[in-house]
C-alpha cells in the first residue's frame, strides 16, 4: 500500500509534539491532513491549528485560552456560517470516532497572534511546527509582480520568526499553480535560490491509493458539503490533480465561469526550512508590532511600495 514518502524525517528525528499549523486562513489547515495521518501512524503526537477566517472571537464552545484562541470541539451545535475547523472537529468524531480539538486563531495582526503561538506551544508542549500553505505565496518576499495573497501568510510568518530555537520549524507547500494573481515564475525563481541557500528539503507527492490522502479527500469533501460553507479553491484544485484531472477541469461549483490550470504539480508538497525562507521576506520586519489584521494590511502595502518590483514574468513551457 503506497504511502508519503516524506524528506522531513530526518528533521523529526527528536520530534515528540508536532503542531501543523495552516498559516493563510481558511482551508489551509486541510492541506495538512495527509502528513498529520502519516505522522501520527508513525507514532507522533500531532496537533492541529489554523489561522482563522471564522469569528473566533464569538466562538461559544470549546476550549477558550485567549479571546482570540479556542480549542474547536465537535460538539458545538450552534449554527455557523464559515467554520472549517468546527466541520473539522465534526468530520474526525463522525468517521474516526475521535474527539480531535482544532486549535483556531482569530484573524488579528502579528503581536497578539504571537502571544497566542506562545501559549498554545506551552500548552501542548510543541517542539516541531509545520507551517502548511495552500499554494506557494508563502514563498514571497513582497517584491514579486504578483505576490497572491501573502499578507496572511506573513502574519503568521511574523509571528513565528522569533519562537526560540530549539523548535524546529519547516514550511510546507502544496498546491503549486492553484492560485490565481501569483507570478508563478518569481516564485519558482524564489525557489531555486532558496535550494542554494540550503532551505529547500525536498518533495513528495499525492496519489490516490494512499490512505493519508484518501481521508484528507474525505474530509475535504464533507466540509464542502456544509451548508453556508464556502468551499476551497487550493484543496478542490489539489484533489483534482491527484484525481487525474488536467487544465481548465472544476471541481466545485464556486470556480464556474472562471478559468483553471489543473496540472500534476498541484498534487507535490515542497518542504523549506522556515526560519531561511522568513530571513528572506522583505514585509515581515515592517508588520511585526501590528495589532489588527487591517494594519498589517497596511503596513504590508505600504512597504511594497517602497520596493523594486520585479517585472512581470511568464514560466517559458
Amino acid at each position: 500500500m503506497p504511502k508519503l514518502n516524506l524528506p522531513i524525517l530526518d528533521q523529526l528525528a527528536q520530534s515528540r509534539s508536532i503542531l501543523i499549523a495552516g498559516i493563510g486562513g481558511g482551508f489551509d489547515l486541510f492541506c495538512g491532513l495527509p502528513l498529520y495521518f502519516h505522522l501520527r501512524q508513525r507514532g507522533y503526537h500531532v496537533h492541529l491549528a489554523n489561522y482563522s477566517f471564522a469569528d473566533v472571537q464569538s466562538f461559544g464552545g470549546g476550549i477558550r485560552l485567549s479571546e482570540t484562541l479556542v480549542g474547536v470541539k465537535a460538539d458545538y451545535d450552534q449554527p455557523v456560517v464559515y467554520f472549517p475547523e468546527l466541520h473539522l472537529a465534526r468530520w474526525f468524531q463522525a468517521t474516526r470516532q475521535e474527539d480531535c480539538t482544532i486549535w483556531a486563531f482569530h484573524k488579528t495582526g502579528v503581536r497578539p497572534l504571537r502571544e497566542n503561538y506562545q501559549r498554545l506551544l506551552e500548552q501542548l508542549q510543541i517542539d516541531t511546527i509545520l507551517l502548511i500553505d495552500g499554494g506557494v505565496d508563502s514563498l514571497a518576499r513582497g517584491n514579486e509582480a504578483e505576490p497572491g495573497t501573502f499578507i496572511e501568510d506573513s502574519v503568521s510568518m511574523a509571528a513565528l520568526v522569533d519562537v526560540p530555537s530549539s523548535i524546529t520549524r519547516l514550511l510546507v507547500c502544496v498546491g503549486f499553480g492553484a492560485e490565481r494573481e501569483v507570478t508563478h515564475a518569481h516564485m519558482l525563481e524564489n525557489m531555486a535560490d532558496l535550494a542554494q541557500r540550503g532551505a529547500f528539503l525536498g518533495a513528495c507527492a499525492l496519489t490516490r491509493a494512499m490512505p493519508e490522502y484518501q481521508a484528507y479527500e474525505d474530509a475535504v469533501l464533507m466540509a464542502h458539503g456544509q451548508p453556508f460553507q464556502d468551499p476551497s479553491v487550493i484543496n478542490a484544485s489539489v484533489i483534482s490533480a491527484v484525481r487525474g484531472a488536467y487544465g481548465d477541469y472544476h471541481l466545485t461549483e464556486k470556480t464556474h465561469g472562471s478559468r483553471l490550470w489543473i496540472s500534476p504539480l498541484m498534487s507535490l508538497y515542497w518542504f523549506y526550512d522556515f526560519p531561511t525562507v522568513a530571513a528572506q521576506h522583505l514585509v515581515l520586519p515592517a508588520i511585526k508590532e501590528t495589532t489588527s489584521f487591517q494594519e498589517a494590511i497596511r503596513a504590508a502595502l505600504t512597504a511594497r511600495r517602497t520596493f523594486t518590483l520585479r517585472r512581470p514574468d511568464v514560466i517559458p513551457l
